[in-house]
């Protein structure tokens, strides 16, 4: 199949101005066999060009300039990669730059970014963090519409992170104002569904009263 047929549909993929990682998807470059290649922006502001199924599935995070940091992140030299607050850390980097990350849609997809000082050293996140860190407590923004940073994050327990959660976000709906947990068990459309769509900018009402499969050229799930 040449560039010019249509494309199978694992190849339809738009990378366009989608970000992977340290990487942002500029424009497809060439297609060889089945693979088509994307040309990337790095975080670093060179432009490489990459296997756009592998960027997708997180094998390929940078333009190169990044390998070091991850080599480290994954031998753990720091002595720490069995402990509980590494697995919150990688958790929380893999959400917002991995698209195949099932939480992406809540986080990476919404904008919302780990702070630079964390995103390549565990180091720095537990030399911010570690103090207040228990054993049994869970990584919480403040502002649950902000970034992964030391000012806007705090240790907390379980309770205290689900009364912070965007399922607590007030929405419109034709019965009223509800909390996102509300409407949806009134409309039967699940939280993280209506949290996409309103983090693409569907309307309230919209948001939580159609049904999961409808689409049309303006709002798609």
């Amino acid at each position: 199949m040449t560039d010019g047929a249509r494309p199978a549909k694992h190849n339809a993929v738009d990378m366009t101005g989608v970000r992977y990682g340290y990487l942002t998807g500029v424009r497809r470059d060439h297609k060889r066999g089945k693979s088509v290649y994307w040309l990337m922006r790095c975080d670093c502001g060179a432009e490489v060009v990459r296997n756009g199924q592998d960027v997708r599935r997180g094998n390929t995070l940078s333009c190169g300039c990044k390998r070091g940091a991850l080599r480290v992140e994954t031998r753990g030299t720091h002595g720490m990669s069995g402990h509980p607050a590494f697995a919150v850390w990688r958790s929380m980097l893999d959400r917002c730059r991995l698209p195949s990350h099932q939480a992406w849609h809540n986080y990476g997809a919404r904008g919302i970014a780990v702070c630079e000082r964390w995103q390549t050293s565990f180091e720095n996140f537990w030399a911010d963090m570690g103090p207040a860190y228990r054993r049994g407590l869970t990584l919480d923004r403040k502002d649950n519409n902000g970034h992964y940073t030391p000012s806007n994050c705090r240790w907390v327990t379980s309770r205290v992170q689900a009364n912070n959660t965007g399922f607590n976000r007030i929405v419109e709906t034709p019965d009223g104002e509800m909390t996102v947990a509300q409407a949806s068990r009134r409309y039967g459309v699940k939280q993280n569904t209506i949290l996409y769509r309103l983090g693409h900018g569907w309307p309230d009402t919209k948001a939580v009263t159609t049904p999961p499969n409808f689409r049309n050229s303006r709002y798609t799930i």
